[in-house]
């Protein structure tokens, strides 16, 4: 008798997992709502389930040129549905080790998201690092890898940098695109090649590229980058790189918000660019203005801005306004770019210099003037505010 009702049992039980089987089996990847289906109780969601559920990514397709998910994921609009509904969704970190494994590069990719949340608590964690970098081929898995996983070991993990200096000659430029982002970076500072890798980023055939690394390359704190980026702001029609090459350049020689790094050479190169004539609608970039206006606010009694000036000898506020009063007053500069180095006047000088420059702006006819008259009033708002 007890022998039935064991197979019984047994039978229950292998159709039960049939069933389970069946039922996994018959999830529509492409669904939100089926692979919602997954999750038994939201309030008691299980790892298996979210393993199952971020499984379905395997089924979110890939654009090859822009190395992203093409259109809407139904694994992550399924996750959405889930936070709806208030589900506990449990920690992802426990499955990364097996999803790192897994045979779909859009999983693969998932776990890379966590890698940089694991570093530095653990050996394992680093050892995670090392398979993933020396293991993975996938365009779209590198880039995650390398934008979201491992960017800001290059300074520790002596792998990491030599993978990251490798990537930056892959041949899909979405990869060289973070390679540039993980490389031109403080984290990256200490990379044997990290400047030199840089500055041939800087001319790469990509533009998202250039732009990423021109406006990174000051993060390095090398003087040497500074003459490849005086070359592409010497170059108009390189304009599209000019915001982001000044960025990189600013960063040596003020670096907001921190204020720690010094350089003569940098501040000049940026005056340079700045006292340039004839100017144009294009050129100086309007955009590239307030770079030179951007300075921290004293925190508590901390004051960063205020201590590297004391240090900045080359600094020359005077110097600083002149400039921004000759764009202010020079109808071919573009009004915005005018209106930008109002600002930087308000903030060089304080409502005085503003004052001081009232007239000259009063007297403006051109058929901008208006605008940049209209900014002048915002710029002394903004000045009064600040005292």
């Amino acid at each position: 008798m007890k022998q039935k009702t064991l197979l019984r049992i047994l039978f229950l039980a292998a159709g039960l997992a049939f069933l389970a089987t069946a039922a996994s089996a018959e999830v529509d990847c492409k669904d939100a709502q089926s692979i919602r289906g997954l999750v038994k109780d939201p309030a008691a969601m299980t790892q298996d389930e979210y393993e199952a559920v971020l499984d379905t990514l395997s089924c979110c397709d890939i654009d090859q040129t822009k190395l992203a998910f093409a259109g809407k994921c139904a694994t992550n609009e399924a996750l959405g549905l889930l936070r709806k509904e208030k589900a506990k969704i449990p920690s992802i970190n426990p499955l990364v080790p097996k999803l790192i494994k897994s045979s779909a590069p859009q999983v693969r990719a998932r776990a890379y998201e966590e890698l940089s949340g694991l570093f530095g608590s653990s050996s394992q964690d680093v050892a995670l690092a090392k398979e993933a970098i020396a293991s993975e081929t996938d365009p779209y898995a590198l880039k995650m890898l390398i934008w979201k996983g491992v960017s800001n070991l290059g300074n520790k993990v002596p792998e990491v940098a030599t993978f990251l200096v490798n990537m930056a000659k892959h041949e899909h430029p979405q990869v060289r695109w973070a390679a540039a982002v993980a490389l031109g970076n403080t984290w990256s500072d200490k990379v044997p090649g990290a400047v030199d890798t840089i500055i041939a980023l800087i001319g790469d055939e990509d533009k998202n590229v250039r732009q990423i690394a021109c406006g990174g390359a000051g993060k390095l704190g090398d003087e040497k980058v500074i003459g490849p980026i005086v070359d592409v702001l010497n170059d108009e029609t390189k304009a599209d790189m000019h915001s982001r090459c000044m960025q990189g350049l600013t960063t040596l020689w003020l670096d907001y918000p921190f204020h720690k790094r010094y350089s003569e050479a940098a501040y000049k190169a940026t005056m340079d660019y700045y006292k340039k004539t004839p100017r144009t609608d294009k050129i100086p970039v309007w955009a590239t203005i307030k770079l030179a206006g951007e300075y921290a606010k004293p925190v508590g009694k901390k004051d960063a801005f205020a201590e590297w000036k004391s240090q900045a000898s080359y600094y020359k506020p005077d110097e600083l306004i002149a400039v921004m009063t000759d764009i202010v007053k020079d109808p071919q500069a573009n009004w915005m770019g005018r209106t930008a180095a109002l600002n930087v006047i308000g903030k060089a000088g304080g409502k005085e210099a503003l004052d001081k420059l009232g007239p000259e702006v009063e007297a403006l006819s051109d058929p901008k003037a208006k605008l940049v008259k209209d900014g002048y009033q915002k710029a002394l708002k903004e000045a009064e505010k600040a005292k």
